[in-house]
């Protein structure tokens, strides 16, 4: 995608790949959480992948999405001035909640292999209901619109104040699935604020200062919490339903997202020193395209499974989240080529417009 890409930052002289990559490494397991809850909702397949997987992927992918979608704001809000960037992710977020509503949301209506989640016509105009992972785009906007106005990165105060002030907030919410836009989201608001207070060069100033030794001594402690985390079991994740929000599961799930959180960005910085993982870093650049399109890819790879007789959940993990990743980057590259790339960008007259405004 272009710059107006919302999860990736504009080219830059400083560029390292750690960020990419951990948006390569979230954006396989979102896809992945989302083939899982697929075969667990099909019927036709036997099934044994109920377990600890899907709630330990919840606790932490999108939560590294909301952290790498902020580290580049304070730049564009700097360069642009932060009406001129609002206005420009304004008008991207809601051009995409709209187009990838219609088809997806559509294409339940219209049944086929959507028919197992089968929507009225009358759902079309139900906007404020995301349709599936769509939630993410209005809650960005509502994050991105919310430190554009308060500039958390002018003074320290501020900033801590933001932080702590959305982090009430994400307590409050935390475990909640309410399913209506912006409020579903609002529990990943202190990531996306801790992102922008970060900022992505020093992102790139930490990583390129430490060492292998250091960025491994700190994946090795995250991954150890992380994966007690995990092992207790009694955590609520940040934005799926959970059923118990009491205080304890609450702490536990805080501690996991923050301990995963920590162990994607050093393993990312780790995998950025190694050859041959350009591949990975080009995920997560295209990591919009993918997230997008790959509910409907793997609703059609089920369906095509089933429908060759494929029945166990381990051949439709592997293969929905391995075509469910690659799929879509093949979407994007034909509709480049067949002058469709308002399918993932603003169409280019109203770009035209806004560049003119």
């Amino acid at each position: 995608m272009s710059s107006s890409h919302p999860m990736r930052p504009p080219a830059g002289p400083r560029r390292d790949r750690t960020v990419d990559i951990a948006r390569g490494i979230s954006i396989v397991l979102i896809v992945l959480s989302h083939v899982i809850v697929g075969v667990w909702q099909s019927d036709a397949i036997e099934t044994g992948a109920k377990g600890p997987l899907m709630p330990a992927l919840y606790l932490v992918h999108i939560v590294v999405f909301a952290f790498l979608a902020g580290l580049f704001v304070e730049r564009g809000v700097s360069r642009r001035g932060a009406a001129r960037y609002l206005a420009e992710r304004g008008a991207l977020f809601v051009w995409l909640y709209l187009l990838w509503t219609l088809l997806q949301r559509g294409s339940r209506v219209l049944g086929g292999p959507f028919a197992s989640t089968a929507a009225s016509p009358v759902e079309l105009l139900r906007l404020w209901r995301p349709e599936g992972q769509l939630w993410f785009l209005p809650w960005l906007l509502a994050a991105t619109v919310l430190v554009a106005l308060v500039h958390p990165w002018r003074s320290r105060r501020r900033g801590l104040a933001l932080l702590g002030a959305t982090a009430a907030l994400a307590l409050v919410v935390w475990g909640w699935e309410p399913n209506a836009v912006v409020l579903q989201g609002l529990a990943l608001t202190p990531f996306f604020v801790a992102g922008v207070l970060v900022r992505g060069d020093r992102v790139v100033d930490l990583v390129s200062g430490s060492t292998v030794l250091r960025l491994a001594v700190v994946a090795l402690a995250a991954g150890t919490l992380y994966l007690g985390v995990v092992a207790v079991g009694h955590f609520a994740m940040p934005t799926a339903a959970s059923p118990d929000r009491s205080a304890i599961p609450l702490a536990w799930g805080v501690l996991g997202s923050t301990s995963g959180l920590v162990l994607v960005l050093a393993v990312s910085a780790l995998l950025a020193r190694l050859p041959g993982l350009g591949w990975l870093a080009f995920v997560g650049q295209r990591s919009m395209e993918i997230y997008l399109a790959h509910i409907l890819v793997g609703v059609l790879v089920r369906a095509v499974l089933v429908d060759e007789g494929v029945q166990t959940d381990g051949a439709h993990l592997v293969v929905g989240t391995a075509v469910g990743v690659l799929a879509p980057l093949g979407i994007w590259w034909l509709a480049g080529r067949a002058r469709m790339g308002w399918l993932f960008a603003l169409p280019e007259p109203l770009q035209r417009r806004l560049r003119a405004a």
